[in-house]
């Protein structure tokens, strides 16, 4: 659900490139109904997992905003909001939980910017193949693949997958 969530989350802020690449997403197809139905995701999953919900969650967000500059409606810079975040979830969520779902978050999110960085006309400036360079992409995924696999190798798996299933799942629906 989480997966979900985050999915739904980066085509709504991404709405602008998806449509110059004539995309149809779930987002797009949602409108107004974002904000509900993914709140409404969440709190399922969170009910399931609070500890690994939450994780996910803080993840992708510290990971999709820790390679921006820009400031944002709180008046911080995001990588001050990023520093928060990271402080925050090493006080208040299992450090081993949290420690995974940042290190598969990156591996999901490095692989994504490598399959847009080739598949896309337009390509956020914020992808990482911009800043690491197609090699460097790859040995940081390589790398957060392993440390994810070697904190808890079948949550990797069932996370691996489950982006799979959800790809597939919103193509279906697209």
């Amino acid at each position: 659900m989480i997966g979900l969530v985050i999915k739904i989350m980066d085509d709504y802020l991404d709405q602008e490139l998806d449509r110059l690449n004539q995309q149809k997403t779930l987002a797009i197809k949602l409108q107004r109904g974002v904000v509900p139905y993914t709140l409404l995701l969440f709190s399922f999953a969170v009910l399931l997992n609070y500890q690994l919900a939450v994780s996910l969650f803080w993840a992708s967000y510290i990971i999709g905003m820790g390679s921006s500059n820009n400031s944002l409606p709180t008046g911080l810079k995001s990588y001050q909001e990023v520093l928060i975040m990271l402080g925050l979830g090493f006080l208040v969520l299992q450090r081993e939980i949290f420690i995974f779902a940042l290190t598969i978050i990156l591996f999901i999110q490095l692989v994504d910017d490598f399959i847009d960085f080739h598949s896309e006309d337009y390509i956020n400036r914020e992808n990482f193949v911009n800043y690491l360079g197609e090699w460097g992409t790859i040995l940081l995924i390589l790398f957060s693949l392993i440390i994810a696999l070697q904190i808890d190798w079948q949550t990797s798996l069932i996370v691996m997958i489950m982006t799979l299933v959800i790809i597939k799942l919103l193509q279906l629906v697209n």
